[in-house]
């Protein structure tokens, strides 16, 4: 009988044990995004695609054209002539100068207008939104993935 009440221990024992040290198991760590990829810290999905207008401030060049075209008539003119002809000749080469440099630096102006550019709303790996508007068409449509680079979107 005392072999019976022995066994039974053991068998107890060994199940107690057994119970106790499956907890200490360790179970795989694995790091999964809601989309499936691992470890792009800057990657997500296309929610919307939107092509806009960006306003594009112009430039006039035309007045630094006539200083810069007055000033170099004035010189020209300086070195014609004596006297009164020397002075009327650098009043004259400075005028004609500013109205040539006036139409030279209307012509390097560039007119004020709009450029089309795309706006991107990405949901990213990390559940966060990112905007991101850029010049190039990035090609890219709502639900696709990709990656966000420089301030530019690229399909992945």
């Amino acid at each position: 009988m005392k072999s019976k009440s022995f066994k039974f221990g053991a068998v107890a024992a060994v199940l107690i044990a057994v119970a106790a040290l499956s907890g200490c198991q360790t179970q795989p760590t694995t790091y999964q995004t809601t989309y499936g990829y691992r470890g792009c810290q800057n990657c997500g999905v296309v929610q919307q695609v939107q092509q806009i207008y960006i306003q594009q401030q112009g430039s006039n060049n035309s007045g630094l054209g006539t200083v810069i075209g007055a000033v170099a008539g004035g010189l020209l003119g300086s070195t014609i002539g004596h006297g009164r002809g020397n002075t009327a000749a650098i009043v004259g080469g400075a005028v004609v100068g500013g109205v040539v440099g006036n139409k030279v630096g209307q012509a390097n102006s560039q007119p004020a207008g709009t450029t089309p550019a795309w706006q991107i709303v990405v949901r990213m790996d990390n559940g966060q939104y990112a905007t991101v508007t850029q010049g190039p068409n990035p090609g890219v449509r709502p639900g696709d993935y990709v990656v966000i680079s420089n301030n530019q979107v690229y399909p992945r």
